[in-house]
């Protein structure tokens, strides 16, 4: 049995269901097109710390967004008053 969805299939041998949703047992998905790339991915889940420490030195840093400081240096700050026609 398949269910068909973007990119690939989700197989799988049985299923139950349920009130709200479907339990399925033996599942396997199976993409559509072959991964050209895929003997080239690392698999930094099986690397030592030493390995991924040499790791992020090749890749170097990266940023998530601004620091804190450069967004409150960036802000502006205005004062609120209650005006008396409300």
């Amino acid at each position: 049995m398949g269910l068909q969805g973007m990119g690939g299939t989700i197989q799988y041998r049985t299923h139950t269901r349920f009130p709200g949703y479907w339990r399925l047992s033996n599942v396997v998905y199976v993409p559509d097109e072959v991964d050209e790339n895929e003997g080239m991915r690392l698999d930094i889940d099986h690397m030592s710390y030493e390995e991924l420490l040499v790791l992020g030195e090749g890749i170097g840093t990266f940023s998530t967004g601004l620091s804190q400081e450069v967004i409150m240096a960036r802000l502006r700050q205005r004062k609120y008053s209650r005006s008396a026609t409300c």
